[in-house]
Formats: C-alpha cells, structure tokens, sequence
C-alpha cells in the first residue's frame, strides 16, 4: 500500500488538471491517434508526399502492391524484388481496395496498421506488465514517435504492419503467462505465422515463445501441444521457403554466402541500437543496484565487463566499416575515429553488450522480464542472418523490449526516468521535423 500511494498524488494531480490525461483507456487510444490525425491533416489526407527515413523505397513496395491488386484474391507468392513475404503486400492490397487501391488509400491502411500497433502496445504495457495508466501511455507515446515508426507510418512501406503482428504477438505472450490457456497460445501461433510470412526475419518470435512456455507450471501434455501450436505457427514460413527454394522471394542463396565478419558486424550494429535504448530506458534505480552489486560481487562486473571487452576488440579489428552509420538518430553525427571506427560505435556497442549481460543476470529469475530477455536476445541472433544490415529491422522492437524491461524492474519510474522519455521524444520528434 504504501508503494501505491507513493506514486499515486503525481498522477492524481495531472489528471485533476488535464481531463484526457486520465485513466480512461478511450481517451489514451484518443490520445495515441493524434499524432497520426496531424500529419494526415496536414499532408491534406496523405496527398502530399515528404521526406522519412527509407521513403524511397515506397515506389518499390506501391509497385508491388499493384502487381497483387490485378491479380487479387491471388497472393503474389514469388518473384518480385523485395526481402518481404508475400502477406504483407496482399493485406495491402485487399484493405485498400474499397477504395480504389490508389496510392493514398495503401498509405491510410499502413497508418492505420500504425496506430493498431501502438493501441496493442498500450495493452500489454498497461494490462500484461501491469504498468500504471500514464506510464503507460507515456511509453506507448515513445514508441509512436520513435524515428524508424512514425515517419514509415505514412509511406507504402512493409515494417509497421510487419509489427502490428509482432506487437500482437507478443501480447499473446503475455496473456498466455497470466493464464496459460492454449487459446492464447493459439492466438499467438496465428500472429507468428503472418508474422513470418510479411517479414521472415520475424521467426526470432520462436525463442520468446519457448520461453514463455517453460516458463508457466502446466502438465507434460499441456506443454507439448502448446510447443506443437508454436511449431505450427512456422509451418507456412517453411513452406514458403519451400516453394522459394531460397530465403528470399526473387530467390538466390543469401544467408549462406555471408562473410562471419558481416555476422559479427550485424551483431555489434544491434548492440549499438541496444545501447542507445538502454540510456534512455533502463531505470535509475536499477543503475544504481547495477553499480553497487558491482562493488559488492567484482565477479559480476567482470562477467558483464568481458563481453563488452570482446565487443570492443571486434571493433578494433575492423569488424565494422567505417561509413556505417545509424540511419536515424545517429546519421549526421559527425564523431571522431579511433582506429576507423567512429567513437560513438565505441560508446554504444560495449554499452549495448555491457547492458545485454547486465539484464540477463540480474532479471532472468522473474517470468516477465525472462520473456522480454529471450525477445532481445532472438533480435540480437536474428540480425546476424541478413546479409545486409538496417536499422529499422531492431530500432522499433528493441525499443519495445526495453520499454517493457522499464515496466517489469521491480521499481516504480522516478522523475528522472520520465525526463529521459521526455528527452528522448521530444528529440525524435525534432528530428521527424528536421528530415520531413
């Protein structure tokens, strides 16, 4: 009780002052659509084309689009030029084809695929991490804003609707380790497959998956139908791969090919995004239980430490090439080099590998946080299977991951955390505004 009072007067207040900001769910999906209803508006209904991160590659997936649009209700299963699945450009072709399948209606749906995954990130925030109303929708809020999310929200491109079933999924996740029914299970089994089949890379959603099944005290033969309900749920993936005879729809053998340098080099670029989100997420207070358990057990800091030790003598070796950048926040940072790497690489990796270590020895007892732990670590494994490397792939799920481990950590946000929200929204929306 005294826990809940703590915290409860800030927000009593708030609330007093500003009737939308109440605990009221309609008015947080209210709230959560405005910014999608501002660009709308102020793009005359999407009329008006502006620049975002990866915008030129509308042209590529509108085109696509069409080719599904004349030969609807057949999916366009192989062939075109794009790493996409198939899914993905039939749902936008069959939404929007009420009204007309123009080039405006495909970026309505993909807005409306956007807010969707925001709503469905303000449920398992709120109602599967058990997160207070506003922090809730504070954290769902980032999530809208991030700078690889809300600018694609507004182009035909594939990654937000690709994430509405990802988000989905996970969601499903968690309802399954509150009551663990095999509907739920079921559920995310369906979210998995159209997952896979819009961006196959989403078969990271397996480890989380296995994880959250271990982690819940059923019978042997409630576990092996829920683990025969996750295989299911990448049976079309394989057959899809099956009929490609490759990963990729326009076929080739890509995966095989690439050099283990470029396996390392996808693995530290995610560490980097890792590390960048854990500045702005991980809660004070659970930085200052890190910093005194490192001067009480120094076996734990030397634990942590030599991973991010190995990631910075990867660095050193050269693993990363030095005109590699982030695509969003970090591209026009102009950094000095040590050895042909930029020092914010140096920053970020052996802080995003530190971190990575961090968690998972200090959170893996508790089911929340043991679920959202396999969810990073699957992103982390899954990124070293492209043969090429982008941010937008990590930038939006990693984030999510850390906004749950910011729920789950055992301690209520402190003021100073809700800055660094604050900080980190307000420079994701300037730099939407800088680039548009």
């Amino acid at each position: 009780m005294q826990h809940t009072s703590a915290i409860a007067p800030p927000s009593t207040s708030v609330t007093s002052r500003l009737p939308l900001l109440s605990e009221s769910r309609w008015a947080h999906l209210f709230l959560l659509a405005l910014p999608f209803v501002l660009i709308i508006v102020g793009t005359h209904g999407l009329y008006r084309d502006f620049n975002a991160f990866q915008a030129g590659d509308e042209g590529v997936h509108y085109q696509i689009v069409q080719m599904v649009v004349r030969q609807w209700p057949r999916p366009l299963l192989g062939g075109y030029g794009s790493w996409e699945g198939p899914l993905v450009y039939w749902l936008l072709a069959t939404l929007s084809r009420p009204f007309g399948s123009s080039l405006v209606a495909i970026r309505l749906v993909v807005a409306a695929f956007s807010w969707g995954t925001c709503a469905v990130a303000y449920v398992l925030f709120r109602d599967r991490l058990r997160a207070g109303p506003l922090d809730a929708l504070a954290l769902t809020l980032l999530l809208v804003v991030s700078p690889l999310f809300f600018g694609q929200s507004f182009h035909v491109l594939t990654d937000n609707p690709t994430w509405f079933f990802v988000v989905l999924g996970l969601e499903r996740l968690f309802a399954y380790l509150q009551r663990p029914t095999l509907a739920r299970l079921a559920g995310f089994a369906a979210c998995l497959a159209a997952a896979t089949l819009m961006r196959q890379i989403a078969v990271w959603l397996v480890l989380p998956a296995l994880v959250t099944l271990m982690s819940v005290p059923v019978s042997r033969g409630r576990r092996l139908a829920g683990l025969g309900l996750i295989v299911l749920g990448v049976v079309p993936l394989a057959a899809l791969l099956t009929y490609w005879g490759a990963l990729l729809p326009s076929g080739g053998a890509t995966a095989t090919s690439i050099e283990v340098a470029r396996r390392a080099r996808n693995l530290l670029l995610s560490l980097g995004v890792v590390g960048t989100y854990a500045l702005i997420m991980v809660p004070t207070a659970e930085l200052v239980a890190w910093a005194r358990r490192a001067r009480e057990h120094p076996t734990w800091l030397v634990g942590v430490a030599l991973p991010a030790v190995g990631a910075g003598a990867l660095l050193a070796a050269g693993v990363l090439n030095p005109s590699v950048a982030f695509i969003a926040l970090l591209t026009r940072v102009d950094a000095p080099q040590v050895a042909g790497v930029s020092l914010l690489w140096w920053a970020l990796v052996p802080l995003g590998t530190a971190a990575t270590a961090a968690i998972v020895s200090t959170r893996i007892s508790e089911p929340r946080s043991r679920v959202l732990i396999g969810a990073l670590l699957g992103l982390l494994l899954s990124a070293m299977a492209n043969p090429r490397w982008f941010e937008r792939y990590v930038d939006f799920p990693i984030l999510l991951v850390f906004a749950g481990l910011s729920i789950v950590a055992g301690v209520p946000p402190s003021r100073a955390d809700r800055l660094r929200w604050l900080a980190a929204g307000l420079i994701a929306i300037a730099l939407f505004v800088w680039v548009a």
